[in-house]
């Protein structure tokens, strides 16, 4: 089967994320962001799996489902390393930051406390 989905150029990339972030479709997101982590580089790879589990975070959340948790831990966890000269305008402290706030908004794993309309991460610095 071909694949039909558009391509998109990394910084065009977090630019379509952004959009669909900011129209309650995290899953999308976290597919697009998943297709540009199959053709980053070595040294941005960890970048886009940790935008992706953000998304996949987010997305879980949204479903009140307890993988969040990990997902979104993960992912910071992930884009941390990357604090110094992140890519693409990046706001990856940001991001950490947002991930780690709603984990511990989720609070205990066994019985997490989802929000009703979780706040929406932003992948840029302003």
């Amino acid at each position: 089967m071909t694949d039909v989905r558009p391509r998109f150029a990394a910084g065009a990339a977090v630019t379509e994320a952004q959009r669909l972030l900011d129209h309650d479709a995290p899953e999308e997101a976290a597919v697009l962001l998943a297709g540009t982590t199959a053709a980053a580089t070595d040294d941005e790879l960890e970048i886009w799996q940790g935008l992706t589990l953000l998304a996949e975070g987010l997305t879980q959340t949204m479903r009140r489902d307890p993988a969040a948790i990990v997902s979104l831990q993960r992912g910071a966890d992930l884009l941390d390393a990357h604090d110094g000269a992140p890519p693409h305008a990046l706001d990856v402290a940001g991001l950490t930051g947002w991930a780690r706030h709603l984990v511990a908004a989720l609070g205990d794993p066994a019985a997490p406390t989802f929000p009703d309309h979780p706040s929406v991460p932003r992948l840029r610095l302003p």
